[in-house]
């Protein structure tokens, strides 16, 4: 296995969590591995004199504030890997993440997308534990973390994440768009993407109405494909949470949109 996999890791004022995320890597057990940061904006001190250091060693590009999705594309289109895979600036990997997910991919061809289940640290301690993967299935909820590795190729083919998507669900959109043509998921059951829950990351900040906008945009996106699948999107399962205020209230909205996986203590 030498297929190059390009990890792009968007950054912005986490500083203070990005030496660990880089440490996982550097403990991969697979090793034709390269890696793109992408300073989506960041102001804080720490973390623009951290950027500036890793130059020497990773290549870093800037966004200039443009959102997550125009972040990720910036860091794609600048690699060369054959399979990607996008990684929050506070994530960890398990050391054989990619070894395992690369695997799965050379083992069979019509494999576009390999994800793995997931396991919470930070303020929030659990396991998401995934449901069986089917694309109707994933119409009415999401189905993978962002952290999950695709082939290059396809995202070529998709135009990569959606920039009109800065406030949430940018990643079960594309992948929606990733996989609608009957691509096959490849899954992985172990717990070997570690998903940190902390205050004042992006998604523990969004707001009732930013993902309710969010759903709106991927139906309208996607209509078709919902009248094909006799999927409503006011019948799916995040719609209702979003309906109810309550939820939101006293439920943790970063797992949410992960609704069809069984959460485990």
């Amino acid at each position: 296995m030498n297929s190059l996999v390009s990890i792009v890791i968007p950054v912005f004022n986490s500083g203070e969590f990005l030496t660990k995320t880089l440490e996982s890597i550097s403990k991969q057990t697979y090793t034709s591995i390269e890696v793109t940061i992408v300073d989506d904006g960041s102001t804080e001190r720490k973390t623009l004199e951290l950027l500036s250091r890793l130059k020497e060693n990773y290549t870093v590009l800037n966004s200039g504030n443009a959102g997550v999705s125009s972040a990720r594309n910036l860091g794609i289109g600048n690699s060369r890997g054959e399979y990607i895979l996008p990684l929050d600036s506070d994530d960890l990997l398990a050391p054989n993440f990619i070894a395992l997910c690369v695997q799965a991919f050379e083992s069979d061809k019509e494999i576009s997308l390999v994800r793995t289940n997931v396991e919470l640290f930070g303020e929030k301690s659990g396991k998401i534990i995934f449901v069986p993967y089917s694309f109707s299935t994933l119409l009415a909820r999401n189905l993978m973390v962002v952290t999950s590795m695709f082939k290059r190729s396809d995202w070529e083919e998709t135009g990569g994440f959606d920039p009109q998507f800065k406030k949430g669900f940018e990643d079960w959109e594309f992948w929606i768009n990733l996989l609608q043509k009957d691509k096959k998921v490849h899954s992985i059951d172990q717990c070997l993407f570690k998903y940190r829950i902390r205050k004042g990351s992006r998604n523990h900040s969004l707001k009732n109405e930013d993902l309710i906008e969010a759903r709106r945009l991927i139906w309208e996106k996607h209509k078709k494909l919902y009248s094909e699948n006799f999927v409503s999107p006011l019948e799916t399962f995040e719609y209702k949470l979003l309906e109810d205020s309550m939820a939101f209230k006293i439920g943790n909205l970063i797992v949410k949109p992960f609704l069809g996986l069984k959460l485990m203590k």
